[in-house]
């Protein structure tokens, strides 16, 4: 059996993905820090400046503003709240 076929095309995510700004993503508030909102995917941290307290758990649409890749933190832009309804 050709093992190296079997996995032909497979990929590993990363605990600490990396963004551009001007990306657009959805991800859940996970907290504050200092009363800044934060999001975290995986390792990656992005703070929410510009958003209201009390989001912590609510699905958010963002766009990143800036990113570094090197410490896997950012800033973005609050786009908005995602309906759980929809």
């Amino acid at each position: 059996m050709n093992v190296g076929k079997f996995f032909e095309g497979w990929t590993f995510r990363t605990n600490r993905p990396t963004y551009a700004a001007g990306d657009e993503l959805t991800a859940f508030v996970t907290g504050y820090a200092d009363g800044v909102a934060q999001v975290r995917v995986g390792d990656t941290i992005i703070t929410l400046p510009d958003a209201d307290r009390g989001l912590t758990d609510t699905l958010v649409r963002l766009r990143v503003t800036a990113f570094d890749d090197a410490e896997s933190t950012g800033t973005g832009e609050l786009l908005g709240v995602v309906d759980a309804e929809t």
